[in-house]
């Protein structure tokens, strides 16, 4: 019986090892702004054309921190369509026809339909107190 009481622990030591490695969209908090794009079988098109925007304009994104994924099925992936390890977070819907910002701060900070508007997140960011301190930080 001692045996059977050894596995048990064992499994559970395992399992709950796996659920400390799994990340989080918190652990990005005061590091990176986040865009979730939702996919769904409806708007794969507006997804794609969004990443198609988002890639001519790396340098945007990585100027003001910002990491994007794609959610679809209950996933987050990379906008490169590989599934991750990272947990969504219970502050983001389970279904949406858009795209969500996420803050530094990690709340969220809008919610926007499809189409894609770049100029409007950019200037939405731009406007934001923190990312204001670091552009007077970076000059």
């Amino acid at each position: 019986m001692t045996m059977k009481y050894l596995k048990i622990i064992f499994i559970f030591i395992l399992m709950h090892s796996f659920n400390m490695e799994a990340q989080d969209l918190s652990d990005y908090k005061w590091k990176n702004r986040i865009v979730i794009l939702y996919e769904n079988d409806t708007n794969t098109a507006d997804v794609k054309s969004t990443i198609e925007i988002i890639d001519n304009n790396a340098s945007k994104f990585s100027e003001r921190a910002i990491l994007v994924f794609v959610y679809k099925d209950n996933l987050l992936y990379s906008v490169d369509k590989i599934p991750t390890d990272i947990k969504k977070s219970d502050i983001l819907p389970e279904t949406y026809d858009g795209y969500i910002l996420i803050g530094k701060d990690g709340g969220i900070k809008s919610k926007t339909t499809y189409p894609f508007n770049l100029e409007k997140l950019l200037d939405l960011i731009d406007s934001m107190p923190m990312r204001k301190s670091e552009m007077r930080y970076n000059k």
